[in-house]
């Protein structure tokens, strides 16, 4: 049985992951690197959407090298890529991110525990399927705590 919304969440986190992506036109030096690594990070979620959505064969081994993919750009992987003060154009990081670095830092290390918990369970769909949901609902709850609303 399909279960609606979990593929709606798992659509949802890769709409969030590769929204910064498209605004990677003009970005150089800490800017670029992160905008890349969420760039990984959205290919790694939308591969294992795609297997769980049966747009591809499931894959226990592409699953867990892409939860290798996500941890090595969570934690203090990606909080270093935010030093203070780091805004220069296209930058969507809000100013946010510094005054709350606690929350900031909480949730890049959860986004590590979530490709831990995917990377564990990568032979098992059902224990894939929960984890992707945290992975993507991290992703959100960053992004809307810390990044610019996109202008369309």
């Amino acid at each position: 049985m399909l279960n609606w919304k979990l593929i709606g969440t798992i659509s949802l986190g890769a709409i969030v992951l590769s929204g910064p992506v498209s605004g990677h036109s003009g970005a150089t030096g800490i800017v670029k690197e992160r905008m890349d690594g969420m760039g990984v990070l959205a290919d790694a979620v939308k591969s294992v959407g795609n297997m769980l959505r049966g747009k591809t064969p499931y894959s226990a081994e592409a699953v867990a090298w892409s939860a290798g993919a996500i941890k090595a750009h969570a934690g203090e992987n990606m909080t270093r890529l935010f030093p203070e003060g780091s805004l220069d154009k296209p930058t969507e990081a809000l100013p946010d991110i510094w005054t709350q670095w606690a929350e900031f830092t909480k949730l890049a290390e959860q986004l590590t525990n979530d490709a831990t918990v995917l990377e564990t369970g990568a032979n098992e769909k059902d224990a894939t399927r929960v984890a992707l949901q945290s992975i993507a609902n991290t992703c959100k709850t960053c992004h809307e705590q810390f990044r610019a609303a996109k202008k369309h």
